[in-house]
C-alpha cells in the first residue's frame, strides 16, 4: 500500500486517502480544487479521464491507473478505449479533439517546453481558451499527483 506507516485508525477504503489523510487540511484543499475541474465541464470528463489515465501510464503510478472517476463514469467511457491508451496514436478509438489532447498530455509530462505551437494550437481548437486553461492545470493536478503515488508508493501492493 504504501512504506508510510499509517495510523491504524486510517479508515479510508482509497489508498491515496489514506496516504493524503495525513496532511487532512492539505486533502480537502486539493479535493476541492480538483473537483472543479470535473463539475464546471470545461472540458469533456472523457478526454480528461483518457488524459488523466495516460499521465499515469507514462508516469508508472499504479493507483491512478486503477480507478475511474465518476463523471467519466457516467459519461460512459468504455474500458476498451482505456485498454487502447497505450497505443492510442495508432487506435481508431479516438476522435480528434482526444488526439490533440492525449499529444499535449504526453508531451506535457515528458518534456513540457517540447510542446509545439501545432499542438497547443490543436487544442486551443478543440477546447477553446478557457476549455485549454482549464485541460493544463488539470494536467498539473494529474502529473503532481501521479508522481505523488509514485514517490510515497501509494497503491502498490505489498
Amino acid at each position: 500500500m504504501t512504506w508510510l506507516p499509517l495510523p491504524a485508525t486510517a479508515a479510508q477504503r482509497d489508498p491515496f486517502e489514506r496516504v493524503f489523510a495525513l496532511r487532512a487540511n492539505l486533502f480537502e484543499a486539493w479535493r476541492d480544487f480538483s473537483a472543479l475541474f470535473w463539475t464546471r465541464r470545461l472540458v469533456d470528463p472523457v478526454v480528461l479521464e483518457l488524459c488523466r489515465l495516460r499521465v499515469a501510464q507514462l508516469l508508472g503510478a499504479r493507483y491512478p491507473q486503477s480507478v475511474r472517476t465518476p463523471e467519466a463514469l457516467a459519461a460512459r467511457l468504455p474500458e476498451g478505449r482505456v485498454a487502447a491508451l497505450a497505443s492510442w496514436w495508432t487506435s481508431d478509438d479516438f476522435g480528434e479533439t482526444e488526439r490533440a489532447c492525449l499529444r499535449f498530455a504526453e508531451q506535457f509530462v515528458l518534456d513540457a517546453k517540447g510542446i509545439t505551437d501545432a499542438d497547443a494550437a490543436a487544442v486551443v481548437g478543440a477546447l477553446g481558451d478557457s476549455g485549454t486553461v482549464a485541460f493544463v492545470e488539470a494536467l498539473a493536478i494529474f502529473d503532481g499527483f501521479s508522481r505523488f503515488c509514485c514517490s510515497l508508493d501509494v497503491g502498490a501492493s505489498r
